[in-house]
């Protein structure tokens, strides 16, 4: 058997119906040009040793580590004190060769998508410090919200597994679907191997009640059962995991001084879903003059 589900729903009394699928799974020389880097999530592979040796180590690999800022983001506050180092870093930026564009124009992209194949792109980089903070504060658990589907919701359950942190998560689906058990397709079927609790809610709840009511009971009911849970907003989208942009930063600026042709970016183009990531993003290049 593949797997098993079970629905329980809360003994207390709420405003919410959230069935609760548990599982268990057994495995049997040219003019300058204008240079774009676009980043899909964090935004160059370049072939200096040097780079290469800020990779991701197997010693570093799951450490906590005291976290100093950059210089020019040194003024915010507050600063987090230790970061976990659960992504594999730096991601490289390639040169992309597309079709028709403009002379003397050239398109690099930051390969986010190589921050850790089942760590979801850029979303890692939030949850280095989030987990870093959920650590510090004595959870033993993780709860966080999203889409059926959501990479965030699946780079946590990931991450979490990493440090020993159990994962509940809550998932937006259709209202037809919210007392079918979600199956193991697509993220679902990472989170299920992940041994995530999947809590499922109808869009039309999640819009009536919102994700901060939905994660705050749930919370409560950990409490009650005497666990300790730590609480990721949608996105891992809070000023704590802003650093994670923060360092996608540094990083940018890290990889072009050890360049050894010293290319520069004129624009950062940066894809974007949530207003709120989109604010943090732009402040970002605004500092950097780009």
């Amino acid at each position: 058997m593949l797997w098993s589900a079970t629905a329980r729903l809360s003994a207390n009394p709420s405003p919410l119906h959230l069935p609760v699928f548990n599982q268990s799974i057994t495995v049997l020389g040219k003019s300058k040009p204008s240079r774009v880097c676009c980043s899909p999530s964090r935004a160059m592979e370049t072939n200096d040793d040097t780079s290469k040796a800020k990779g991701l180590s197997f010693d570093d690999f799951l450490s906590k580590k005291p976290y100093s800022p950059p210089t020019w983001a040194s003024h915010l506050k507050p600063i987090p004190s230790h970061v976990f180092s659960l992504a594999h870093l730096p991601t490289p930026i390639h040169k992309w060769n597309l079709p028709n564009l403009p002379q003397n124009t050239e398109v690099w992209l930051k390969r986010d998508d190589l921050s850790g194949m089942q760590l979801s792109g850029n979303k890692v980089r939030k949850l280095e410090f989030l987990l870093a903070e959920a650590v510090a504060q004595g959870a033993d658990c993780i709860i966080t919200i999203g889409g059926i589907q959501s990479n965030h919701c699946r780079a946590t359950a990931v991450a979490a597994k990493y440090l020993n942190l159990d994962s509940y998560l809550i998932l937006r689906t259709s209202k037809l679907l919210v007392d079918k058990d979600p199956g193991l397709t697509g993220n679902l079927l990472v989170e299920r191997f992940m041994g995530a609790h999947i809590q499922l809610i109808s869009k039309e709840e999640y819009a009536k009640i919102g994700s901060v009511a939905l994660t705050n009971v749930l919370k409560e009911q950990l409490l009650k059962e005497g666990r300790r849970p730590y609480v990721i907003p949608v996105g891992g989208s809070n000023s704590l995991g802003t650093w994670g942009y923060i360092e996608a930063m540094r990083e940018i600026e890290e990889q072009l001084q050890i360049r050894s042709n010293r290319v520069k970016f004129d624009d950062i183009v940066v894809a974007c879903g949530r207003l709120k990531d989109w604010v943090m993003q732009l402040t970002l290049l605004r500092s950097l003059n780009l």
